[in-house]
C-alpha cells in the first residue's frame, strides 16, 4: 500500500513539472561552470546558469543565428526553411514568421530599437530590410565602389548601429567587415584582421627564394565569424581560428578606427557567436558547446558547458553544434543548437545576478555599494578571483589602499597589487620622512663627533683591532676568505691553489650559504615577483636539482679536464665554484629584500641587480677556472663547453635508464599478475 501511494505521489509530481513548463522542459542542472583562481589555474565554480527551457516544437531546420528584438521576441534566422522567426519567449509560441520570395538561405538577422528588420542572406547575396510590418522596404545588393568589385559580396551576419550603418560580416572576405552606410554606400573595411606568420613560415621567408615562395599557397588572415553591436554602438567580433592564429584575440571590441581594445587574453579560439547583455558583459558561444561570459574590457568571469562532449545523448544544457547565443532583458541565455534545431533557455542563479549587479555598480561609479554586493559574492564564492579584484577596485577607488592590497593578494593581481602598494608607499614615507631625515642627521653628528673626540684614534684601533680578531680567527678566516676572492680573483685562486688560503670546510660553509640564499630567492620574493606560490612548489625537484646539477657539473669538469690536462682536482673545483659564486649569493640575498619594497615600475632594478651579480659571479668563476687548472683563455672556454655538452649526455642516459627502468618493472608486474591468476585462478 505503501509503495502504491509513493508511486502515484512521484506520477503527480512528475506531472506537475510536465505542465508547470508550457514553454519546454524543465531541465535540472547537466553543466558544469569553470573559472580562473588566483594562480590562474582553471576550478569549478558555484553554478552560474541553470538549464531551464528546451524548446523543440518551432519546427526549424538548420538554423543559424539569432537576435532579440526591443520587445524582447527572438528573431531567429531559419536558414532551412528560408523563413525568419519572431518567437516569444513569455508566452512559448511563435508571434510571426517572416518569408520573402527573395530568400535563399538567411543566415544573419538583426532588429533595430523600432523594429525594422535586417536579413542577411548569402545565396542570395542582398541585405533584406523589413519594416515593423513585416513588409519588404528596401533590399542592398553588390554596393558600387571599386574596393569590392572582385569581392562576392555574400553577407551572412549583419548588425546596424544607431544612424543605420551596417556592418556587414561576408563570406570569403579577408579584408575585414563591410561597413555600409544606410543608404547602401560602401564606407569601406572596418577592423581587418592581421596575417600571423607560423613557425615553419617563418623559416620559409628564412631560406626559400622568391620563386618557391610564389608557389607557396597565399597566407591570408582568417575572417570573422560573428559580429555584435551594444546599445552605445560599440562593434565587437568573433573569430574561429587555431590559437596560434588567433594569439588570444579571439573576441574583439572595437573603437571607431577598428581597433581592438581589449587588452585581455582570450582564452578560447572556436567562437561561433557573440552578444552583449545591457550591463555591457560579452557572452560568446563556441562550437563545442561551451557559453562564456566575459566583462567588458575581456576579463573572463566564468564559462560553463558539459563536462565532456557527448553528441548522442539528449541532455538539456547539451549541444550537438553551438550555433548562436542571445541574451534577454531579464538576463537570460538563449542559446540555439544549428544541427539538432532546438532552443535553450539558462537562467542566472544568485551568485550570477550578485556579479553582475557587482560589476554595473562599479561602472556607474558607486563604488562603496559595489564593494558590499562584493562581499556577497564571496560567500558564496571566498575564492573568486573576480571578486576579489572588484573588491580591490573599489576599495582602491575609495582610497583604501591597504585593504585593496589585501584583496589584489587573493585575487593574483600583481598589476593592481603594484598600483595599491605605491600608494601605500608613499603614504609611508610622508609619515616618516622627518623622522628618517632627523635620525640621519643624527648619524652624521654622531660619526663627526667620535672623529672629533677620538683624535689619538683609541676608538677606531679598537675598532680595527676587533675586526681583525674577528677576521684572523681560525673559524672566520676562511670564511671571511669570500670577500678577497670577490675583489682579487687570480691573486686567491692562486694562493688557494697552493693551498695557502681557503679551506674545504669555508668552501663547504659557501655552497651551502648559496643553497640557502637561492631557497629564499625561490620562496621569499615579494607578492609581485614572487610568480609561484610555496604550495605549488615541487621542493623535490628544486632541491633535488640544484644539488645533482651541482655535482654533475663537478664530476663532469673534473674527466674533462683530466683528459685536457686539468691541474685541478674535485676538491680544487668545488672550493673555486663555492667561493666564486658569493657575488652572487650576496646578490640573491640583496634582491630578496629589495622585491619587497619595489613596484612593477621598477623590477629593472632587480633585473639590473641580477644581471650585474651574475656577470660578477661568472667573471669570478672564469678566472677561477683558468687559474685553477692552468689554462688559457681558449683552453677555457673550450673546457666548459664541453662540460656542458657531457652533461646533457648523461641527463640523456638518465632518462632512458628510467624509462627503461620502469618498463622492467611494468613487465615484472604483469608476469607476476599473471603467475597469480594461473596459480589462485582469482582474477
Amino acid at each position: 500500500m505503501n509503495r502504491k501511494r509513493l508511486m502515484k505521489f512521484l506520477l503527480i509530481l512528475l506531472a506537475a513539472l510536465l505542465f508547470s513548463a508550457p514553454l519546454g522542459v524543465v531541465a535540472e542542472s547537466t553543466t558544469l561552470t569553470f573559472g580562473f583562481n588566483r594562480r590562474g589555474w582553471i576550478v569549478r565554480t558555484q553554478d552560474a546558469f541553470l538549464p531551464n527551457q528546451t524548446i523543440t516544437h518551432l519546427g526549424l531546420s538548420n538554423p543559424q543565428t539569432m537576435v532579440f528584438g526591443p520587445d524582447d521576441l527572438l528573431y531567429i534566422a531559419d536558414t532551412g526553411n528560408q523563413r525568419i522567426v519572431a518567437y516569444n519567449i513569455h508566452t512559448g509560441e511563435i508571434d510571426r514568421i517572416v518569408t520573402y520570395d527573395g530568400f535563399r538561405s538567411p543566415r544573419g538577422v538583426f532588429v533595430t530599437q523600432d523594429n525594422i528588420l535586417y536579413v542577411a542572406d548569402a545565396i542570395a547575396e542582398a541585405v533584406f530590410v523589413f519594416g515593423a510590418d513585416d513588409k519588404p522596404i528596401q533590399t542592398f545588393r553588390q554596393p558600387r565602389g571599386m574596393a569590392v568589385t572582385d569581392t562576392r559580396f555574400a553577407p551572412h551576419r549583419i548588425v546596424v548601429d544607431q544612424l543605420g550603418s551596417m556592418f556587414i560580416v561576408g563570406e570569403g572576405v579577408f579584408d575585414g567587415i563591410i561597413q555600409l552606410s544606410a543608404e547602401g554606400e560602401f564606407l569601406g573595411f572596418f577592423a581587418s584582421n592581421q596575417t600571423t606568420r607560423t613557425f615553419v613560415q617563418m623559416i620559409q621567408d628564412t631560406i626559400f627564394s622568391e620563386a618557391q615562395m610564389e608557389r607557396l599557397a597565399p597566407r591570408l588572415p582568417h575572417t570573422f565569424s560573428n559580429i555584435a553591436i551594444d546599445g552605445r554602438g560599440v562593434v565587437y567580433t568573433a573569430a574561429m581560428g587555431s590559437p596560434a592564429q588567433l594569439q588570444g584575440e579571439a573576441i574583439k571590441r572595437h573603437d571607431m578606427a577598428g581597433r581592438n581594445t581589449i587588452d585581455n587574453f582570450i582564452p578560447v579560439s572556436d567562437v561561433a557567436d557573440i552578444t552583449v547583455d545591457r550591463y555591457g558583459n560579452i557572452f560568446a558561444a563556441s562550437v563545442s558547446g561551451w557559453i562564456w561570459v566575459f566583462t567588458n574590457d575581456g576579463t573572463l568571469i566564468f564559462y560553463f558547458g558539459v563536462p565532456g562532449f557527448t553528441a548522442h545523448e539528449d541532455i538539456a544544457g547539451w549541444f550537438r553544434s553551438l550555433a548562436s547565443i542571445a541574451v534577454s532583458s531579464e538576463g537570460h541565455i538563449w542559446a540555439l543548437d544549428g544541427q539538432s534545431a532546438f532552443l535553450q533557455s539558462y537562467t542566472p542563479t544568485e551568485y550570477t545576478r550578485a556579479i553582475f549587479s557587482a560589476l554595473d555598480l562599479f561602472n556607474a561609479g558607486m563604488y562603496m555599494e559595489s564593494a558590499i554586493v562584493w562581499e556577497s559574492v564571496l560567500r558564496h564564492n571566498q575564492m573568486s578571483r573576480l571578486a576579489h579584484n572588484g573588491m580591490g577596485r573599489a576599495l582602491l577607488y575609495q582610497h583604501d589602499f591597504a585593504g585593496a592590497m589585501r584583496s589584489f593578494y587573493l585575487a593574483g593581481n600583481r598589476d593592481y597589487y603594484s598600483a595599491a602598494f605605491w600608494e601605500v608607499r608613499n603614504i609611508w614615507l610622508l609619515n616618516n620622512l622627518a623622522i628618517i631625515l632627523i635620525g640621519v642627521a643624527a648619524l652624521l653628528v654622531i660619526t663627526s663627533l667620535i672623529k672629533r673626540i677620538d683624535r689619538k684614534r683609541v676608538i677606531a684601533s679598537h675598532i680595527e683591532n676587533t675586526r681583525r680578531g674577528i677576521m684572523e680567527h681560525r673559524y672566520a678566516k676562511p670564511i671571511m676568505f669570500a670577500f678577497t676572492v670577490a675583489r682579487h680573483p687570480l691573486d686567491s685562486y692562486y694562493y688557494m691553489k697552493l693551498g695557502q688560503k681557503g679551506t674545504l670546510g669555508g668552501a663547504v660553509f659557501h655552497f651551502f650559504l648559496f643553497f640557502i640564499a637561492y631557497m629564499v630567492y625561490i620562496t621569499s620574493r615579494g607578492f609581485i615577483m614572487q610568480y609561484t606560490d610555496i604550495v605549488d612548489m615541487d621542493f623535490v625537484v628544486i632541491v633535488g636539482g640544484f644539488f645533482g646539477l651541482f655535482a654533475m657539473f663537478i664530476v663532469s669538469n673534473y674527466l674533462v679536464t683530466s683528459i685536457k690536462d686539468g691541474e685541478g682536482g674535485i676538491k680544487d673545483i668545488f672550493k673555486l665554484i663555492s667561493y666564486g659564486l658569493f657575488p652572487l649569493t650576496i646578490t640573491l640575498f640583496g634582491v630578496t629584500l629589495l622585491t619587497h619594497i619595489i613596484t612593477q615600475n621598477e623590477v629593472f632594478l632587480v633585473n639590473f641587480a641580477l644581471l650585474a651579480g651574475g656577470i660578477w659571479a661568472g667573471a669570478v668563476l672564469w678566472l677561477g677556472f683558468q687559474e685553477t687548472h692552468n689554462y688559457s683563455f681558449r683552453a677555457t672556454l673550450s673546457s666548459l663547453i664541453i662540460t656542458v655538452l657531457f652533461m646533457l649526455i648523461i641527463l640523456v642516459v638518465l632518462f632512458n635508464l628510467t624509462v627503461l627502468f620502469d618498463g622492467i618493472v611494468s613487465f615484472i608486474e604483469s608476469i607476476s599478475s599473471e603467475v597469480y591468476i594461473n596459480v589462485t585462478g582469482f582474477n
